[in-house]
């Protein structure tokens, strides 16, 4: 995944999918004040203002879970074999060890 794509991919993930939730929080709060506490008195225009609050938060829920979605299919697709990670080559210092007899346990003093 270049540097571009991954800054991409994090601003999605950390500031737009919440911030698109919050909106449809924000609706819903409101839609509970409108609709139970100032509606409550006998205000039918309040009460029906409050109703069309609540539909504008589920649609917002919907947007927020539509956007959480392709941003995890974004992710899928960057982290798939499409894009395998470079391979160390034979001038590195890297050692890649393949013994699969045991498991090692960090912090376990040796005898």
């Amino acid at each position: 995944m270049t540097d571009f794509m991954l800054m991409i991919y994090i601003f999605l993930q950390n500031y737009l999918v919440p911030f698109l939730f919050s909106i449809g929080l924000f609706y819903f709060v409101y839609a509970i004040v409108e609709y139970f506490i100032i509606g409550k008195g006998g205000d039918e225009e309040r009460m029906q203002h409050g109703r069309e609050l609540f539909l504008k938060s589920i649609g917002w829920f919907l947007i927020a879970m539509i956007a959480h979605v392709f941003v995890l299919i974004l992710g899928w697709i960057s982290a798939s074999s499409f894009f395998s990670p470079p391979t160390p080559t034979s001038d590195s210092d890297v050692e890649i060890r393949r013994d699969t007899r045991y498991l090692p346990v960090p912090n376990v003093p040796v005898r």
